[in-house]
């Protein structure tokens, strides 16, 4: 917990122009972490990498699963404490968290670009759609 905390923290500090609403885990089952918008809304579900697996509980498979499936623009952000790197997943990565060695990822943060990689997931958070499109237009 301490590192999906810390996870937080650094998203927020990095993504400043962001407006970030935490959702407390008595709202509802399976309703991502973080409520955000930047240019429109989305959701965010924090996640630490363990063994190159994802562990997500069964009500939070059908909340992104449910919402991702209808277009909700639905996001996974996850730690990998052994790289350090930072990498967000969309929300389809539910159906399959298993490995995500194989699984494509929509941008990564490494420890040595850590402002570009902050700014394209901005980009991306903002313009993403589920059938992989990314808006080109900045505003």
């Amino acid at each position: 917990m301490a590192e999906e905390k810390n996870l937080w923290k650094q998203l927020k500090n990095n993504t400043k122009s962001i407006i970030w609403t935490r959702i407390e885990a008595t709202s509802g089952l399976g309703i991502p972490d973080l409520f955000g918008f930047y240019r429109r809304p989305f959701w965010l579900e924090l996640k630490i990498i363990n063994n190159n697996k994802l562990n997500f509980s069964a009500h939070q498979i059908a909340w992104i699963n449910r919402h991702y499936s209808e277009g909700c623009p639905v996001f996974v952000l996850a730690k990998d404490p052994l790289s350090k790197s930072i990498k967000l997943f969309s929300g389809s990565i539910v159906r399959d968290p298993s490995s995500i060695a194989d699984k494509p990822h929509l941008c990564s943060i490494t420890p040595g670009c850590r402002a570009q990689g902050w700014d394209l997931l901005m980009h991306i958070l903002a313009s993403w759609t589920p059938d992989g499109r990314v808006s080109t237009k900045l505003h």
